[in-house]
């Protein structure tokens, strides 16, 4: 196994793993309502985040927020340190429409990298949608993360090249009175 593959296999969950710790997700009982499969999300990500041996901290806030706060939905720490190795935001993606919200989120996680003196080894983009949706714009995607950006608050953010940006997808299935997990995907970005 190649060495990208298995980063990207040991910073994301699997589909079992998701479903065993969390039932819900699979049970017929999880509906689609107000924001439950984002705090759902968050919950899984900031568990396997433990379980893989981070203090992982919900809603992150960066360091010096220039009048602009920015909270990753799960930050992972490494046990005494003070600044997180992994920065994750979920997002609900319904198709391209949903595109420039999760090119904010990529921009967001950029930003709160680089507030954070780059200390962050992986930044997660995880979406998730339910039903069959078109697949987000790659290319656009990595464009923002190669060419960087600037902020609202006119701050150029480009990240170093040792910062690797993986794109993950929850795959829900909508049987008409709840949803279902079905799948896992993830790839990376660079």
């Amino acid at each position: 196994m190649s060495g990208v593959v298995l980063m990207v296999d040991r910073s994301v969950p699997s589909l079992e793993w998701v479903q065993r710790s969390f039932p819900i997700t699979r049970s017929g009982l999880l509906d689609d309502r107000d924001v439950l499969v984002h705090s759902i999300g968050c919950s899984i990500w900031n568990t396997f985040g433990h379980e893989k041996g981070y203090m992982a901290i919900v809603e992150c806030p960066a360091p010096n927020t220039h009048a602009a706060d920015i909270r990753s939905d799960s930050g992972w720490f490494k046990m005494h340190q003070d600044h997180p190795s992994c920065l994750i935001e979920f997002e609900r993606y319904q198709g391209v429409q949903d595109q420039y919200k999760i090119e904010c989120k990529l921009k967001n996680l950029m930003e709160a990298c680089s507030r954070w003196e780059f200390s962050a080894d992986v930044l997660i983009l995880s979406i998730w949608s339910k039903g069959v949706v078109a697949s987000p714009d790659l290319t656009a995607l990595k464009t923002i993360f190669y060419r960087g950006f600037t902020s609202s608050k006119g701050l150029r953010i480009q990240l170093p090249s040792t910062i690797n940006v993986i794109l993950n997808r929850f795959y829900f299935v909508d049987n008409g009175t709840s949803i279902n997990l079905h799948d896992i995907k993830s790839e990376l970005l660079k």
